[in-house]
């Protein structure tokens, strides 16, 4: 492995503070950063160094996107915008047989992207199928490999059907629309933990990436699901990535059917803790947060996504105020960039129509901690990756100042959030490899991906367009009764409400 100087770029070490250093190098050396010293000065050891010289640059903590899905990014472009219970009738309409070369294409191009953004790590909520297979699963994982990004595979699941996990009126539905509904039989959750089983110790084969459970929010599983994740996480320690209170129409079903709280359901599985990570969690209530910070849970905001599907407005103010870990996420490529930058400057954005006190806002330097080191701990990586500091894995961008956007430079954490979406990345290592080098990959030929997905996007559509039309036509019968439930008054309230 190449060891490597890095010169002439001030630096962000987001490590426990807000210092901007200038006039030092870093050392890389082994995948791990081996010294920060004053410019100038003598190499930490006899070994060799290649030099990378910068002029006008920062370098930070290689971003980390904490909740995504590559398998959307063959679908860019094609969501205008639904609520979630509408759009998913869209994902899960996609039922024609997908390839492992379409998710192992998916993944290099979800990675590619990524890193040319600067980001350096990636939870992937992976769907590949009714049953993730594992084939699929290690199609993906050696994408990432490939591709030189670290990653967490988080393969999704749930055996409860669409109609079962919103709180509609069956009754309400035509006999038709009902009955293809109650006729679909989900596959057995003996089967995903099977796959599971092998995939983990297929993983070893893959350095950079881990194995999670991926198995999706309460309201789509059985109990019987959610017992086997519990003791499949207790037996290999693994921690659960899950979509947990993204829509109102689960904290309508809360009180009912999980006594009131998501979380304290997830929690009567072993489901809740620091391994844990809940994507969106708009919807939660004051005691879903003391139990979410209490048990050590992560939250992933997904701002931008949350406005595409009109979600509502997550309390992340208040979520960091009680001590809960939040990292930011891009979800699905299908509706919007995988620009974490953009995320960090929507949920600095946000905190302003949230909170009336302005001392409460997020700032720029606390939005840059969510998407480095609150990443890294949905990671599991916490201390280790996120920042830069002496010992800890060598994943960081080096952003370009050199650039209209920065033209005069000012407050420095201003820029990266304000005027950044991480295109100006122009070197970017991980594990102190070298993997993007003057905005290029340094390992794939990136006109052959693009060319690849062009062709799988196009194919999967005609794949899939039978039944996007029964999609489209059962969506006037369903977005009814999914209004009605939107407009129930409850005694949280995550949308904005114009008078």
């Amino acid at each position: 492995m190449t060891n490597y100087q890095i010169t002439g770029a001030q630096i962000i070490p987001l490590d426990d503070g807000a210092e901007i250093l200038e006039g030092f190098d870093l050392w890389l050396r082994d995948g791990r950063i081996e010294a920060l010293t004053r410019s100038g000065g003598p190499p930490p050891s006899a070994e060799r160094y290649e030099v990378c010289a910068f002029r006008n640059a920062v370098a930070i903590p290689g971003l980390i996107n904490a909740h995504s899905h590559s398998a959307s990014s063959l679908q860019r472009g094609r969501i205008s915008g639904a609520p979630l219970d509408i759009f998913i009738m869209d994902a899960m309409a996609r039922r024609s047989k997908i390839t492992s070369e379409q998710v192992r294409i998916a993944a290099q191009l979800h990675a590619l992207e990524m890193l040319k953004h600067g980001i350096t790590g990636v939870v992937d909520h992976l769907r590949n199928g009714a049953i993730p297979s594992v084939e699929g699963m290690n199609a993906a994982m050696s994408a990432y490999r490939d591709i030189g990004i670290r990653a967490v595979v988080a393969p999704m699941f749930e055996d409860l059907r669409y109609i079962d996990s919103v709180p509609i009126d069956q009754a309400r539905l035509p006999q038709a629309v009902r009955e293809r509904w109650l006729g679909m039989k989900p596959p057995a959750a003996e089967d995903y933990f099977a796959m599971m089983r092998e995939v983990i110790a297929d993983a070893r084969r893959y350095p950079l990436v881990d194995i999670t459970l991926g198995v999706d929010g309460p309201q789509r599983c059985s109990r019987r699901l959610l017992e086997l994740a519990g003791e499949f996480a207790a037996e290999f320690d693994c921690g659960l990535h899950t979509h947990l209170l993204e829509a109102k129409t689960q904290a309508v079903l809360a009180p009912g059917r999980y006594g009131g709280s998501f979380v304290a359901h997830l929690a009567e599985f072993g489901l809740v803790g620091p391994k844990a990570t809940f994507a969106h969690f708009v919807w939660c209530t004051g005691r879903d947060i003391e139990l979410a910070a209490e048990l050590g849970a992560n939250v992933v905001h997904n701002p931008v996504s949350n406005l595409v599907l009109g979600s509502g407005l997550q309390p992340t103010v208040r979520l960091r105020a009680a001590g809960v870990n939040v990292a930011l996420g891009t979800d699905g490529g299908s509706s919007n960039a995988v620009s974490i930058l953009e995320q960090a400057k929507m949920s600095m954005l946000l905190s302003r129509i949230g909170e009336i006190d302005c001392d409460r806002w997020i700032t720029a330097p606390q939005a840059l901690q969510m998407a480095c080191a609150g990443g890294a701990r949905v990671m599991a990586r916490g201390g280790e990756t996120g920042v830069i500091r002496v010992g800890a894995r060598a994943d960081i961008a080096i952003v370009d100042l050199d650039n209209p956007n920065h033209m005069p430079l000012s407050n420095i954490w201003n820029h990266l959030v304000m005027y950044e979406n991480g295109l100006a990345a122009h070197t970017v290592f991980v594990n102190g490899e070298r993997v993007i080098a003057a905005g290029r990959s340094t390992r794939v030929d990136e006109a052959e991906i693009y060319a690849k997905a062009s062709t799988l996007a196009a194919r999967d559509d005609a794949a899939n367009e039978s039944f996007l039309a029964v999609a489209r036509a059962e969506r006037s019968v369903f977005q009814p009764l999914i209004t009605e439930v939107l407009r129930q008054p409850l005694d949280i309230e995550r949308f904005a409400a114009l008078r």
